[in-house]
């Protein structure tokens, strides 16, 4: 088996625990916070949490899994442990096309995701829980895809994005870098670079 450690502390954290639990072949070692902290207690189990600078001293070239759920900040985390092994932990359940799916690195899938066909995705990508992404769609580095989201086909994406929850794009639309698609919206329009848009069609929030 494996060492693997798990940056961050928070919800999605302890989600990532989970999913490299499912997938086996990993010894999970710890948490990495910015400072240390108390151990974590899931399910009646104390989870060791470790400082990032004890981690870049100590145990240099380790496997990583980045449990946050902020864009930037997984921007961030994949720049500065550069030096670590980033593998892509993808849940038994999903459904993809081994041969017609190009994918970089670091990636989390997580339960229920299905992937068609002739797809292409970037690394440091979280695709949560019943995602769906469609053919022919070239996907960036450091998104974030909540549930439910709805990925229609020949979609272009961009980086460092947040999509909502249960939002939908529609098919040969594009979305830039560093933009919000907010819950249950409905793309109907290409997304610029550092957009907010929310509503059924979606609509500018805030630039």
């Amino acid at each position: 088996m494996k060492d693997i450690y798990i940056i961050g502390s928070g919800g999605f954290s302890k989600e990532v625990y989970f999913l490299i639990k499912q997938i086996g072949g990993y010894q999970i070692k710890g948490f990495v916070d910015i400072e240390q902290q108390e151990d974590i207690l899931i399910n009646n189990e104390y989870v060791s949490v470790i400082s990032e600078d004890n981690l870049i001293s100590t145990f240099p070239g380790s496997c990583l899994a980045i449990g946050l759920g902020n864009p930037k900040l997984i921007a961030k985390v994949s720049e500065k442990f550069n030096n670590f092994i980033f593998p892509n932990l993808i849940h038994p359940s999903v459904i993809f096309n081994d041969n017609k799916i190009i994918m970089g690195n670091g990636n989390i899938i997580t339960s229920g995701v299905i992937f068609t066909t002739n797809i292409q995705v970037g690394s440091f990508n979280v695709f949560n829980l019943s995602s769906t992404i469609g053919h022919d769609v070239v996907i960036g580095h450091c998104n974030v895809i909540n549930p439910s989201v709805n990925i229609s086909g020949g979609v272009q994406i961009g980086s460092n994005n947040l999509f909502g929850v249960s939002s939908t794009i529609l098919q040969n639309k594009s979305i830039g870098n560093n933009s919000v698609i907010g819950a249950s919206s409905l793309v109907v329009k290409n997304v610029l670079d550092n957009l907010v848009v929310f509503g059924v069609p979606a609509k500018v929030f805030k630039k």
